[in-house]
């Protein structure tokens, strides 16, 4: 069943080119071959050798005939979108709060959702969590309609550090948990008789909006993805940086939980300054709300009204609504967090000098008050000559990001593999 390697290696000469041809074909949805030897830069002979292969494989068609410059007139190829379908799931992310679902979607070969399914993601243990993914999947192919000899892979998006040697995911958070992804692989490839490959969610949302997004310019091979203030996808040169053990991207120092030191133990207090500590999945917004009402009890907002003086209701949707009735705390609360997270992305653009990096895993919602600070906050601490080319820009797909660049995973390596 596996066809999918564990252990990630570069790709061939024969494999990069494949994508690129593929995915030059999927972009344009209908191109000449002489366009594809233009936009890839290898030679026409080259092209169509492969594209040969690519229609006796079924995966590519000729359409129709294109406008003569003189001479015969060129076909026109086209992607098959239904040579097969993959399927991406996005796990989650690790802190679960209000709206945290598991979210799978099913994509043609061109990327398009034909179906999307989700449900609430609750703490429960790693049989019972199997056992949801699996009738999360299970859902999502009834409502296809597509039949699972059609499905040629199922990617998924998984949160913390991976192992890939021993096979597993931790919560990189305090006193987070280790399980064992290789265990759900084989439980959901023994049901639905599809390959599997598991990768960090930051990577594949990463991937996604390359992929699939409208944010990025094309041609920009140099990306960040923020997964919140936790974690960043990495593609670099074009192609997703893993790391040794396919851990990279993490943005926390392992936190020494163990000590009884207070100088140790002070860094799980949300006021601890160093931005390498992660406030969670909203910034830290809602707590840094509830700080601010205990300290401040006559103070009067928006965000109290909204949720009828109950402080245990305050929540990042919260906060966001407040801030769009221009609650001068709710706007204030989220710029703090802005600029908190433009410290991170500051340091990334630094190191990386990357052309553009795209904030996400819901923090995107809360629109320009968070965006805004986070540039301002990168301009002000990153070297000019990286903050001059950089674009910060919010994640396109939403709270899909996760599960279109887990399938988006499949279709790439379905599109390197053919021939």
């Amino acid at each position: 069943m596996k066809e999918f390697p564990e252990k990630e290696e570069r790709m061939s000469e024969k494999e990069r080119r494949n994508l690129d041809i593929l995915d030059t074909i999927r972009r344009k949805t209908e191109i000449s071959r002489a366009e594809i030897s233009k936009l890839t830069g290898l030679n026409i002979v080259t092209i169509s050798n492969y594209v040969n292969t690519y229609i006796k494989k079924g995966l590519v068609f000729e359409t129709g005939l294109d406008i003569s410059t003189g001479g015969r007139r060129p076909e026109l190829l086209k992607l098959n979108r239904d040579y097969g379908y993959s399927i991406g799931v996005d796990l989650g992310a690790p802190h679960i709060v209000e709206d945290t679902s598991l979210i799978a979607c099913l994509l043609d070969m061109s990327s398009k959702i034909i179906a999307e399914e989700k449900i609430k993601k609750v703490e429960e243990s790693q049989d019972k969590f199997t056992k949801r993914i699996i009738k999360l999947l299970s859902t999502l192919m009834e409502k296809s309609g597509v039949s699972a000899d059609k499905v040629k892979g199922i990617g998924f998006g998984i949160w913390g550090p991976l192992d890939r040697y021993e096979g597993t995911a931790r919560y990189a958070v305090e006193e987070g948990g280790t399980i064992s992804y290789t265990y759900m692989q084989k439980l959901i490839e023994d049901k639905f008789k599809a390959p599997t490959i598991v990768e960090h969610d930051s990577m594949v949302a990463a991937l996604g909006e390359k992929w699939a997004g409208i944010g990025l310019e094309e041609g920009v091979e140099n990306i960040l993805f923020m997964c919140a203030d936790s974690s960043v996808g990495l593609i670099i040169k074009g192609e997703l940086y893993y790391g040794a053990t396919k851990s990279a991207g993490e943005l926390n120092i392992n936190p020494p939980v163990q000590s009884t030191s207070s100088s140790l133990r002070c860094w799980e207090s949300y006021r601890y300054g160093c931005c390498m500590r992660s406030r969670g999945i909203d910034l830290g917004v809602s707590t840094s709300a509830k700080l601010f009402f205990e300290e401040n009890k006559d103070a009067k907002s928006k965000i109290l009204d909204l949720v009828d003086g109950d402080m245990n209701k305050v929540t990042f949707n919260i906060i966001i609504e407040a801030a769009r009735q221009n609650d001068e705390i709710a706007i204030k609360v989220l710029q703090e967090a802005g600029f908190y997270l433009g410290t991170k992305i500051a340091y990334l653009v630094n190191l990386f000098n990357p052309e553009a990096v795209v904030i996400g895993r819901g923090i995107e919602r809360a629109g320009d008050v968070l965006l805004e600070a986070v540039k301002k906050t990168v301009k002000l601490w990153g070297y000019e000559e990286s903050v001059k080319v950089v674009k910060i820009i919010p994640a396109s797909l939403g709270e899909k990001t996760v599960a279109i660049g887990a399938g988006a995973l499949v279709i790439q390596k379905i599109f390197a593999k053919v021939g």
